[in-house]
């Protein structure tokens, strides 16, 4: 009973999570309104985006030999997240002196460069806040892992709301930086002292090699993976229809609602069990897990999905007053074409993170690389202002043969028949 509550608490803060994200942007766009500080403000979320990604480059696969050095060694567990912790800040403040490097150069334009001077800093914080809630939901603290989140929302949302600024978007930026600092702070309150880790300043450990080659591959896989929606970005952009960006910004954000609400508490903690039955060799609870997991997951996201489909045009109607039967209607069909690439992907992501924490690092980084070859070749060839017919040729072909393929190599590995 009591896990059962556990386990819809966090649901529930991951829904008030993303709620308020969805009514920060709402909020930005009534503040600022379309115009360049908010396509600066978005432009730099981005970047931040992917340079949390990057620095993934470093730890992504840790979470197996983290569970299992805190289990046997503890010591050795507090050297591994002061190794990783320290080269993490090393990266992010190479990143920020690149940055003013290219800022000096005036490779980068005087408005964003006002707001990117001040939120660059928050690409150092962000990168040791990630990393940080990585660490506690390994010692399944769940429900952290979206009370931080929440928190740092509120705080940019009361800083919208409360603060004038000259109407300036860098306020967001200040706000961004202080809520991530206090939150990172209490963070190494419950590392060092309720956790008992210890801190060392070292870097690269001869003994974690495994570790750091195993997250490069990891990780840079799932960066191939991303190219879609980078592909995605730039032809809706370059299809040059007012709005057009708008409709499929808001279809992604109603699906990211009803479907990380589910998927990332369940992954969350498929990660922890997955990594403590591969560590014990409990290959066969591990297989079992898996399909589990896809299933439920599955089910509950095709029916979330389906819910905000029946609702779509009343809440496009409530988000966007001036909005027109025919852009309700792309909206829809936008919406129906990444929910399969949704469901897709849920099968993807649970077969690869099993399949990298078995030791086929190398395996999924050149599946990886495949799909990112596939995807590139059909946009290559795909010459159509159709969104409809780019959506299937582009985006839905690449996942369904990534889909077979992973799971193909799944079925054929020895991974179901291990003891």
């Amino acid at each position: 009973m009591l896990r059962i509550l556990y386990a819809s608490s966090t649901s529930i803060l991951s829904l008030i999570s993303l709620f308020l994200n969805f009514l920060l942007i709402i909020k930005i766009n009534s503040k600022y309104g379309i115009s360049e500080q908010t396509d600066i403000y978005f432009f730099s979320v981005m970047i931040s985006v992917f340079l949390v990604i990057l620095s993934q480059l470093l730890w992504e696969a840790m979470s197996k030999y983290y569970i299992q050095y805190q289990t046997k060694y503890n010591l050795k567990a507090s050297y591994l997240y002061s190794s990783l912790l320290n080269l993490n800040i090393l990266l992010s403040t190479a990143i920020i002196i690149i940055y003013f490097i290219l800022a000096k150069s005036q490779f980068i334009s005087s408005s964003l460069s006002h707001f990117m001077n001040v939120y660059i800093f928050y690409t150092l914080l962000q990168n040791i806040y990630m990393f940080n809630k990585y660490i506690l939901n390994l010692k399944e603290r769940y429900n952290l892992f979206y009370i931080f989140d929440i928190i740092v929302i509120s705080i940019n949302l009361i800083a919208i709301y409360f603060i004038s600024f000259d109407n300036d978007i860098l306020l967001l930026a200040y706000s961004a930086i202080l809520g991530t600092a206090s939150i990172i702070l209490y963070q190494f309150i419950l590392i060092f002292h309720k956790y008992k880790m210890q801190y060392y300043f070292t870097f690269y450990i001869k003994s974690f090699k495994e570790v750091y080659i195993n997250s490069f591959n990891l990780k840079l896989g799932q960066v191939f993976y991303l190219s879609k929606d980078i592909l995605l970005s730039i032809y809706i952009q370059n299809l040059n229809i007012t709005g057009l960006y708008t409709l499929y910004t808001y279809a992604v954000k109603l699906i990211g609602l009803a479907y990380q609400t589910i998927q990332i508490p369940i992954f969350n903690k498929y990660i922890v069990e997955l990594s403590k039955l591969l560590s014990s060799h409990q290959y066969q609870k591990a297989n079992q897990l898996l399909y589990s997991k896809i299933i439920q997951t599955c089910l509950l996201v095709s029916a979330s999905l389906s819910v905000v489909y029946l609702f779509l045009p009343y809440i496009l109607q409530i988000l966007l007053n001036n909005i027109t039967e025919t852009q309700i209607a792309t909206t829809k069909e936008i919406y129906i074409y990444i929910s399969l690439v949704t469901l897709l992907y849920i099968i993807i992501a649970f077969q690869e993170r099993l399949l990298s924490f078995a030791g086929y690092y190398r395996e999924v980084l050149k599946m990886g690389m495949f799909f990112f070859f596939i995807t590139v070749l059909a946009y290559t060839f795909t010459n159509t202002k159709v969104i409809s017919y780019f959506l299937l040729l582009v985006i839905i072909f690449p996942n369904v043969v990534y889909t077979i393929i992973i799971t193909k190599f799944y079925l054929k590995s020895n991974l179901r028949t291990r003891s």
